[in-house]
């Protein structure tokens, strides 16, 4: 519980003294009277919301998980469902008279799905400063309002330049999740918890894209005045929108920010996750550790990684209706039979935990999960896992997230393009591409552990073995991990 002897004199107080569990100290924080200049903003909330000292169990930590779970997955697993639905619409649309009706030919659609790469990428560095300075909750509410805007929009379009300015700006919009998503991940869970967190949301990918086949195959035995990829549009459009208004309300701009927790909650929920040594919050842009990121390896592997990785997504996403269709089945039944595909990545996706999460005594319940281990999607969740639980400073860690979507928006922007036109219905050199892609994956895969431990080891012998999660007096100067001489990686 609090406890101070004089209340009335908290905000004077030069020192704080955190304890956890049993009482044990996990840390003293020292509030000196002239801040650091580019302090954590969880140090402005500390100051002037806890007393001289702070104790508070390991139940009561729990207990604040769980609420801040109720509140933010569902949100974020919704938003991202809408995300994958909304992106994936132009697959489904293909087949049901969109190429037709906006007189598509050629290469059009490989650009007509390349686009949207584009303002994906425009939107990049422009998130990245964004969330630093505005209320996070609502700039990500703002741009889901502008994306479902944009699909409503899009039934408007009579050519290729119409349906290929809808598909930039939902590029634009669309950008705000992954970022917005990781630095919310990193803002209010522990690195043990970072994993599961990124898999929950992340699921969004395969609901989104296995509803949006289910609709779009209700959607396309319907008839009425419109072609039936326009009402797809309205349909996923208008949802988004109401979706918007849900976000506004409810999702928090930062953890002291969170409406269902009371005050102390919100201290814990602060407390809990400083142990990460990467931060919380800071509004305040340092260049010095944005550019830090071109020179760090760990950096370029990352994103090495994210855009090879995209090359056989960004492929299947654009082109599995009219790989499907190309086979010899009709539009509807290239729909239905496109669901299995989402739902074995979903399925992937939980198989993936129990590897980490089973006991490893269950040897033929985690070997089960290795097996399932041999997918696509797996790969890049723990990428933005990693990216939430490796990158200390703010500016540093936006500065990665936006590094890594534009390469995934370079590797989806590429990926089109593998599939050429005139060698359908197989498109040998696509699937080519993405063999190498998997081959290529595997091997910068080992090279980054192998990066990573390295790192640690070093770390361990030039200054000492650390307890990792002790909270530290300067994970609230908003410090990078190389400057954390007690920072160590996850790998």
């Amino acid at each position: 519980m609090d406890s101070d002897k004089n209340p009335s004199n908290s905000a004077q107080h030069d020192e704080l003294r955190i304890e956890s569990g049993d009482n044990h100290p996990i840390g003293e924080i020292f509030f000196t009277k002239k801040l650091h200049k580019h302090h954590d903003d969880a140090l402005d909330f500390l100051q002037s919301a806890v007393e001289h000292s702070f104790t508070y169990t390991d139940e009561e930590a729990t207990i604040v998980r769980w609420k801040v779970d109720l509140m933010l997955m569902p949100l974020l697993l919704g938003t991202y469902t809408l995300n994958f639905l909304d992106k994936g619409i132009l697959s489904n649309a293909s087949v049901f008279g969109l190429k037709d009706d906006t007189h598509l030919v050629g290469q059009e659609y490989s650009w007509v799905a390349s686009i949207f790469y584009f303002g994906y990428m425009v939107g990049q560095p422009v998130n990245a400063y964004m969330l630093h300075k505005v209320p996070m909750g609502k700039w990500i509410a703002g741009n889901v309002l502008g994306w479902g805007v944009c699909i409503l929009l899009g039934i408007t379009a009579k050519n290729f330049a119409g349906i290929a300015t809808s598909r930039f700006f939902l590029g634009l919009f669309e950008s705000v999740t992954n970022p917005a998503f990781v630095l919310i991940t990193s803002q209010y869970y522990t690195r043990k918890e970072h994993s599961l967190r990124s898999c929950i949301w992340w699921a969004g990918n395969a609901v989104g894209s296995f509803f949006g086949d289910l609709i779009a195959y209700g959607i396309g035995h319907g008839h009425g005045p419109l072609s039936p990829w326009k009402y797809m549009f309205i349909t996923f459009g208008g949802f988004t929108i109401l979706w918007s208004v849900m976000l506004i309300l409810f999702l928090p701009d930062s953890p002291w920010r969170m409406k269902f927790l009371n005050e102390r909650e919100k201290k814990i929920a602060v407390l809990r996750v400083m142990s990460n040594h990467t931060g919380i919050s800071s509004s305040h842009w340092q260049w010095k550790q944005a550019v830090s990121v071109l020179v760090d390896p760990q950096a370029w592997m990352f994103f090495c990684i994210a855009f090879i990785q995209c090359l056989p997504g960004g492929g299947l996403t654009a082109f599995n209706k009219l790989i499907l269709t190309g086979l010899g089945y009709t539009n509807l039944e290239a729909t239905i039979y496109s669901m299995p595909e989402h739902a074995i990545q979903l399925f992937s996706i939980i198989l993936a935990l129990i590897v980490y999460y089973v006991p490893a005594s269950s040897k033929l319940t985690r070997l089960a999960g290795v097996y399932i281990l041999f997918t696509n999607t797996i790969s890049y969740i723990m990428v933005l896992s990693l990216v939430a639980s490796n990158f200390a400073g703010m500016s540093r860690k936006l500065a990665v997230s936006a590094g890594i979507f534009l390469a995934y928006s370079a590797g989806n922007l590429v990926a089109p393009h593998l599939f050429i036109d005139s060698e359908a219905p197989l498109y040998p050199t696509g699937f080519r591409g993405m063999i190498a892609s998997f081959v290529t994956l595997i091997v910068l895969a080992l090279i980054l552990m192998t990066y990573l431990i390295l790192q640690n080891k070093q770390r361990d012998k030039k200054y000492g073995k650390v307890d990792p999660d002790a909270i530290q007096e300067d994970d609230f100067l908003d410090l990078t991990d190389k400057e954390l001489h007690y920072f160590r990686y996850a790998w």
